[in-house]
């Protein structure tokens, strides 16, 4: 156990020291920011490009022009939901083929580091950080939404958005660690990934079996946001703590089979 929290330690230092906290903060902060911000003032920016007297002109400024505040944050979660969770996917991919490509990984086996407190650091680490950036961008959303239209729902509402929103993250860092162990190069490990997100887009879309899918994770926030809750959510919180789990124990597997 206290090898685990020596490499957990070491996994902190890692994040802080690339700047992945910084970078991934600043890819929410953006949107925490900005979306807003657009929701607000998009139909005056169109009113000012686009050119007067045309009839979609006009029905587009119109249709922009009476926005309200839950539209904000379906245009928060809609931008972290795919700008976002991208970044994660860049930002952790290879994360477990690098320490063993660069024989870091032997090194701390050969130390007494066993290969399940291995991977179950760096997805701790990696769950932690994201959760905090989610949730600071979240409340940051919130201020600004009550900013600019001087309402922004239940904050109660708005912050168990924010951790469902991290329970989705929670599995797709799960898938890309798993991936991260099943590849030798960090290109080949964010490609798997990568198809793995496209194949949990696709399965949401799907008539009836679609709103069971765990990607529903991402979609829900914005509705709960503003108090709706969907009658399948624990049903798509369990699964995707299903995926992560054998996702990991399949990622361990792999790490003794490549290191035995």
């Amino acid at each position: 156990m206290s090898n685990y929290f020596t490499f957990l330690r070491k996994e902190l230092t890692e994040n802080l020291r690339t700047k992945r906290l910084l970078v991934l903060g600043c890819v929410f902060l953006f949107f925490a920011i900005s979306s807003p911000l657009l929701t607000r003032f998009m139909g005056e920016f169109f009113a000012l490009i686009m050119p007067a007297g045309d009839e979609a002109t006009d029905l587009l400024v119109a249709a922009l022009s009476n926005p309200s505040w839950q539209e904000s944050y379906a245009q928060f979660y809609g931008n972290i939901g795919q700008i976002g969770v991208l970044a994660v996917l860049f930002m952790y991919m290879g994360t477990v083929q690098r320490e063993v490509k660069s024989g870091t990984a032997s090194l701390m086996f050969s130390k007494g580091l066993g290969f399940g407190s291995f991977i179950l650091a760096k997805f701790t680490i990696a769950v932690i950080l994201t959760t905090i950036v989610t949730v600071i961008s979240t409340i940051v959303t919130y201020v600004y939404t009550f900013l600019l239209f001087d309402e922004a729902g239940q904050f109660g509402h708005v912050l168990v958005g924010s951790l469902i929103f991290s329970i989705g993250a929670l599995m797709l860092l799960s898938i890309i660690i798993l991936c991260s162990s099943l590849t030798k190069s960090s290109a080949a490990s964010g490609g798997m990934s990568f198809g793995v997100y496209f194949i949990l887009i696709i399965t949401s879309a799907i008539p009836r079996i679609g709103s069971f899918s765990p990607f529903q994770l991402f979609n829900h926030p914005a509705a709960m946001s503003v108090g709706y809750f969907s009658n399948n959510l624990m049903v798509n919180i369990l699964i995707a703590i299903g995926v992560s789990i054998i996702a990991l124990l399949f990622a361990v597997e792999r790490l003794k089979r490549a290191e035995g």
